[in-house]
């Protein structure tokens, strides 16, 4: 789970956003499916290892074992396991050297000991994880797979909505945890909706108003330093789902009420838990499948309470828009799923993930952007003209047009998730062998690419820096 714990104190003493500004941040940042958010609680060091030139790049032929181009998966670098333990004790409590809350910084520390490709086997219970450090094998990797690609799995996941509550999901298990045939099936039914550019247009007037409440509450927030407290993390993670409550289900869920929701807070810590248990539970020695450890009950207690409250919700939307001549739900989500499938379960799922997955990721990547320009003063003073070029009144209204008129805040932003990925890595298993990095690599390895440590490596790290100093002058 990210945190973002002394920086935030000052971020609004430097920062002179209106509340146009931040619904324009809201509507440029649209999240994608997460992992693990990354860490924000430490400035990231760039680090450079030198390699030697690949002599081959990641394919997907079958390559034979003795070729003499290619070394054998044996010789890929990777920390040694210890005899019976493997490489398993590295992660335990106490004694292992790795944290599973830091895992970018764990990446990292693997880039700068192994190279650009690195292996850590001998996970019990768990495949071999090789993690890849180099931006153009990862690009020939993603180039090179089927059209359902195939995920690493998450067992946790997996076990909770294919048997665990199976009477609830069914054979509909939603796009988080999932891949192949059932993914592209679930993914059919909904991109029509989510992927349309208009879909994100039509959203841009009611997150405009929410932003505009934020904003104010943030003006109740500040002390006489004009700081923010230092839990701000948790009042953008409310924005964020008042934002997606009303995106998907076009619902207001309280959140930002000066009394605050009980519900939401609740809908939150669960979020939350299921962000801390799931590493500990994919990474931790897997003892949960044979009893349930204290990772696993608060797993299934967090995405049982999630799910309950978030489904009282869905129902009220979904009934609203079966109700006969009702355009109150006309831009919900959910309901221009249910009125195209007619299959109200797959709406419900698709809320669901969309709950579980937007908001942690939207806060945080809010949060980062926030942060680099309240220690870019410069850059800041730079967005701000832009904007007040754009928006000269506080009380300026935000349409397509405007957002088409402030590339210099879609640089900042995207700098900045550059910078700080709310996604630290990207997993895929390979359904062929392959050659990655002059090693053969064969079927079913689970490959990590790991953004924070390749994006910030020293020879990405001035690229969009370049563009922005450049092209935004």
């Amino acid at each position: 789970m990210s945190n973002l714990h002394k920086p935030t104190t000052a971020l609004v003493k430097r920062t002179s956003f209106s509340a146009a500004a931040a619904a324009a941040a809201a509507a440029t940042v649209m999240p994608n499916a997460v992992t693990l958010p990354a860490a924000l609680t430490h400035e990231p060091q760039r680090t450079h290892v030198p390699q030697a030139k690949a002599a081959k790049t990641a394919t997907t032929v079958h390559v034979p074992e003795g070729s003499a181009s290619v070394r054998p998966y044996a010789a890929v670098p990777g920390p040694w396991g210890m005899p019976v333990l493997g490489n398993s004790w590295r992660f335990a409590p106490l004694v292992g050297q790795y944290r599973i809350q830091d895992l970018d910084k764990v990446m990292k520390e693997l880039h700068i000991n192994y190279g650009k490709i690195v292996k850590v086997g001998g996970l019990i219970g768990h495949p071999d994880l090789l993690f890849v450090f180099d931006g153009d094998e990862i690009r020939n990797i993603f180039k090179k797979e089927e059209t359902m690609p195939h995920r690493p799995s998450m067992p946790s996941l997996k076990h909770y909505k294919g048997k665990l509550r199976r009477d609830f999901f069914g054979d509909i298990a939603g796009l988080i945890g999932v891949h192949g045939k059932n993914w592209a099936l679930f993914r059919q039914e909904v991109q029509q909706i989510l992927l349309q550019p208009q879909t994100a247009k039509q959203y841009v007037p009611p997150l405009n108003e929410i932003a505009s409440e934020f904003m104010e509450r943030i003006h109740e927030m500040r002390n006489e330093n004009d700081e923010l407290p230092a839990n701000f993390l948790h009042e953008l993670h409310k924005w964020a789902l008042e934002s997606v409550g009303r995106v998907a289900l076009d619902t207001r869920l309280g959140c930002l009420s000066p009394d605050g929701s009980e519900e939401s807070q609740q809908i939150i810590n669960a979020i939350n838990t299921f962000f801390w248990a799931v590493p500990e539970l994919e990474l931790r020695m897997p003892l949960w499948r044979f009893y349930p450890t204290k990772a696993y009950r608060s797993f299934v207690k967090a995405l049982d309470h999630f799910t309950e409250i978030c489904m009282r919700n869905i129902s009220r939307a979904m009934d609203r828009a079966n109700a006969e001549n009702s355009n109150e739900t006309a831009d919900s989500i959910v309901g221009r799923i249910v009125r195209k499938t007619g299959n109200r379960k797959l709406a419900a799922v698709l809320a669901l993930d969309l709950f579980l997955v937007g908001v942690d990721t939207t806060s945080v990547a809010i949060s980062s952007t926030i942060y680099q320009l309240a220690k870019n003063p410069d850059k800041q003073q730079k967005l701000f003209k832009e904007l007040r070029n754009v928006f000269p009144m506080r009380e300026a209204e935000i349409d397509q047009s405007a957002l088409e008129k402030i590339p210099y805040l879609r640089a900042c932003i995207k700098e900045t998730l550059r910078m700080y990925p709310v996604v630290i890595a990207n997993g895929r298993s390979l359904q062929t062998d392959a050659v990655i990095a002059g090693y053969h690599i064969p079927k079913g390895v689970s490959t990590i690419k790991s953004t924070t440590t390749t994006y910030l490596h020293s020879i990405y790290k001035h690229i969009y820096l370049y563009i922005i100093q450049n092209k935004y002058k």
